[in-house]
């Protein structure tokens, strides 16, 4: 193999290696947001996903209302303030998501604040994201 095919291989491996990396970062934060109260007509929504060893490596999509907010890591948090009804849906995201199962849940925008959990859900041969209503002491505690 001459020089110059070894240093395109090599090349190509680093923009695939940089590519799984990067591709593995989700969008939130570490660092819990700080509950506030909701201003007036704006409800807040906070997230956190929980960690584990099962699909540890997807990142959970979260659409608010169809737009995409926010991927997820484990133990990643954010918040999202709407200011009408909204349809909240988790699913994979990227090549590693693809075949996880989606959840979804609704709610009312009443000038509350409102907590979810996203953990996942292992069957017997299927894997989905599932998404669920807490409390704020609930959210504290997944922190």
């Amino acid at each position: 193999m001459s020089h110059e095919n070894f240093k395109k291989i090599k090349i190509c491996f680093v923009i695939l290696l940089s590519f799984l990396l990067f591709s593995c970062a989700g969008t939130g934060s570490k660092i819990s947001p700080t509950v506030s109260i909701s201003g007036s007509g704006e409800t807040n929504l906070y997230f956190v996903r929980e960690g584990g060893f099962v699909a540890g490596g997807v990142l959970a999509k979260l659409d608010v209302n169809g737009k995409e907010i926010a991927r997820l890591g484990t133990k990643e948090y954010i918040k999202h303030t709407v200011s009408k009804n909204f349809r909240i849906n988790v699913s994979g995201a990227g090549l590693s998501g693809l075949g996880m199962g989606s959840d979804s849940i609704s709610g009312t925008a009443n000038n509350k604040n409102y907590f979810y959990i996203i953990d996942v859900k292992q069957g017997l041969f299927s894997t989905k994201f599932k998404i669920q209503e807490t409390t704020e002491s609930g959210y504290r505690q997944s922190q």
